[in-house]
């Protein structure tokens, strides 16, 4: 029992609890579990090594008696928020009386332990110099990430979808030429949105790096996350990514940068068939000039079946431009019902990419955005409960006013506004060493892509991109705080 107590109190297993998670989380495929019933959500082995880590941290605070954590107005805010979370959840099981307890306590503790790797993430070091650590496992894994995802797109290796129920079993799916890529993530959606958060700090680390042979890497790096986001599809991925690399150009002064990031940026944007296409469907920009393949006249959509999917599917989404020999789509997944469309006899004149930007809309304006709007509508003050408004909302912040009402929002809004703040003063003040405010910089364009990306993904409630969100907030305010200490004895001499 000593020997145990004295290896939970080991400072080294905090660090190298999140070392493994920002290696293991990206790369590791959402395989399913144990179910839960009630809902196509599974408990994962990421979930597992999240719990066991969390228990670690709460019990070093015991042993140490240690809660100078809780001097910290943020801290006192993220309680706060949790409070506020399961007063709701009490809410909709009494009140409003439209969830299943189980599962809005469920939902509750999974935002509560993706937060929580905050606190272990600041408390995991004490000296930045530990932090090249955390960026080689991240590097690495990103590697991974993206040799899975080309490998998905040109050489069929497996798929693991969360798109829908059936899929989300464990399913072992295949891409067809023009589905977007999930690499690890089971959905491209939440790989753009990872993608969008490792740019930045790509960017970052291209300006600290002193060695040409690692510079190179992680140039190679950011080129083929770049590449990857483009395969992704992803609009709101792709606007955010450019608002978040160009805020770094801007904070850390490199101001020259700008220009070439924008052309390629630009470039690979409109050469990219998919995504160049479905921006152009957005806004009704006729770029056939760009490409090779036939443009198909206008028609009513064809509807192909949508079949209940075999042991071994073939065919997730495909979207795009149809190429000449590309079999045709077996199955149209999406995570809500989609708006009825006019069937003809024949599907000559299928035009995939119009009609998913249009579906992809319609959802949101028609489906989800209203009913959180109904949801906040019914309970302003408490909301309806995690849980209540489905899986899928599309936009976090309405997802937060339903299911948590304004009090759960205004502190919610409270805990950003004051990571936020404490990042501003810093930069501000310029304390620190110069490789310090740089990462703090990638922090920040990382978690302006993160937000950004909120407005149209929950990534709040995606795991692998809420657990890299928190543990890079943690590494931000510790690096804050290590540096504003040095600064303090520095000037008391």
């Amino acid at each position: 029992m000593a020997k145990l107590l004295k290896f939970l109190k080991n400072e080294q297993i905090l660090f190298l609890g999140i070392g493994f998670l920002l290696f293991f989380i990206p790369i590791y495929p959402k395989f399913p579990l144990i179910a839960i019933r009630e809902t196509y959500v599974n408990i994962r082995l990421e979930d597992i090594f999240f719990s066991l880590l969390v228990g670690i941290f709460l019990i070093q605070v015991v042993l140490k008696k240690d809660f100078s954590l809780l001097n910290k107005f943020l801290t006192r805010l993220i309680l706060f928020f949790f409070w506020t979370g399961a007063l709701s959840a009490v809410s909709g099981i009494l009140i409003t009386k439209n969830v299943t307890a189980h599962l809005v306590f469920l939902h509750w503790l999974r935002r509560v332990e993706y937060i929580l790797l905050f606190f272990i993430a600041y408390s995991s070091f004490k000296d930045i110099k530990k932090l090249k650590t955390f960026g080689w496992l991240l590097l690495i894994s990103t590697f991974g990430v993206i040799i899975y995802g080309l490998g998905q797109k040109f050489f069929g290796w497996p798929v693991v979808s969360t798109m829908n129920k059936e899929f989300s079993k464990g399913m072992i799916l295949r891409l067809t030429w023009w589905a977007r890529v999930n690499s690890t993530f089971a959905g491209h959606y939440d790989l753009a949105a990872y993608m969008v958060m490792i740019l930045p700090l790509a960017t970052i680390a291209l300006m600290i790096s002193k060695k040409i042979k690692v510079k190179i890497l992680i140039l190679i790096l950011g080129l083929l996350c770049f590449y990857i986001l483009l395969l992704t599809a992803s609009r709101i991925s792709y606007a955010a990514y450019l608002a978040a690399v160009l805020l770094v150009l801007l904070l850390a002064n490199k101001k020259w940068w700008i220009i070439p990031f924008l052309t390629i940026s630009l470039l690979g944007m409109v050469f990219s068939q998919d995504l160049g296409q479905r921006y152009a469907a957005t806004f009704k920009i006729n770029l056939s000039f760009l490409s090779a393949d036939i443009k198909l006249p206008k028609s009513k959509v064809a509807m192909a079946p949508t079949p209940t999917p075999t042991m071994v599917p073939l065919v997730v989404l495909t979207e795009g431009p149809k190429k000449p020999g590309t079999p045709k789509p077996t199955s149209t997944l999406t995570p809500t019902p989609t708006p009825e469309s006019e069937a003809t006899a024949s599907a000559e004149y299928f035009e995939p990419t119009e009609l998913a930007v249009g579906r992809s809309t319609d959802i949101r304006l028609k489906v989800e955005w209203p009913r959180a709007i109904r949801a906040f509508l019914k309970n302003p003050l408490l909301g309806t409960g995690y849980s209540s408004i489905t899986l899928a909302t599309d936009n976090d912040y309405l997802r937060i006013l339903g299911e948590t009402g304004l009090l759960g929002a205004i502190v919610f809004l409270a805990v950003i506004l004051e990571i936020v703040r404490e990042i501003f003063f810093f930069l501000r003040e310029g304390k620190g060493s110069k490789e310090a405010r740089l990462i703090v910089i990638g922090v920040c364009g990382a978690g302006v892509g993160y937000f950004l990306n909120a407005g149209f993904i929950d990534v709040f409630e995606a795991s692998k991109i809420a657990f890299f969100f928190w543990i890079l907030m943690g590494i931000a305010l510790k690096i804050i705080d290590i540096e504003s200490s040095k600064f303090k004895v520095q000037n008391s001499k």
